[in-house]
């Protein structure tokens, strides 16, 4: 029963909805699909998708109460505080399902540093663009150009933003 309800979980997430197949919703161990549900942070408005599905395709009427324990027991390994960091330093989506306030601090925090590495790689990037464009515009021997002037402030203003998003900040963040 493990593996069918991993699998719905999978086939479902990766498809974009709840949906199941009859045959999925006929086999289904509700209480198992909603521990991995809630193991994987989806909002309770998902039970909803699998009624209307299972319901209208399938004649299969979806056990809401067993989908509802197994949802909260799901959301108790979820709503860890360690759990919190690493999807926000992952840039993954969080749909608001947790009251744990450490879960949500460190969410923020990891969201955070998220936010500041995808800033400075694209930094890097665009002072790599500045570093070609000076090239050749020193192949040009248009060095003194008006372009070559505000291509050389921006990487300087780039350098500056990259060194203050390094700067050594207090951060309080589970190891792992």
């Amino acid at each position: 029963m493990w593996k069918l309800a991993l699998s719905i979980t999978v086939a479902a997430q990766l498809a974009g909805c709840a949906a199941m197949s009859v045959e999925e919703c006929k086999t289904a161990d509700w209480q198992m699909v909603g521990t991995i549900d809630g193991q994987n942070g989806v909002p309770a408005s998902r039970v909803s998708d699998y009624v209307e599905d299972c319901t209208e395709e399938a004649g299969v009427r979806v056990d809401r109460a067993a989908w509802y324990a197994g949802y909260a027991l799901g959301l108790a390994y979820y709503c860890v505080a360690e759990n919190g960091y690493r999807i926000g330093r992952s840039g993954l989506a969080y749909y608001g399902v947790c009251e744990n306030p450490m879960f949500i601090e460190q969410y923020n925090q990891g969201q955070k540093e998220y936010r500041i590495e995808q800033r400075i790689m694209k930094i890097d990037q665009e002072l790599t663009l500045i570093s070609r464009e000076l090239k050749q515009l020193d192949k040009q021997a248009n060095t003194d150009s008006d372009k070559a002037k505000r291509l050389r402030r921006r990487s300087i203003e780039l350098r500056d933003e990259r060194r203050s998003l390094l700067a050594p900040t207090i951060q309080y963040h589970f190891t792992f």
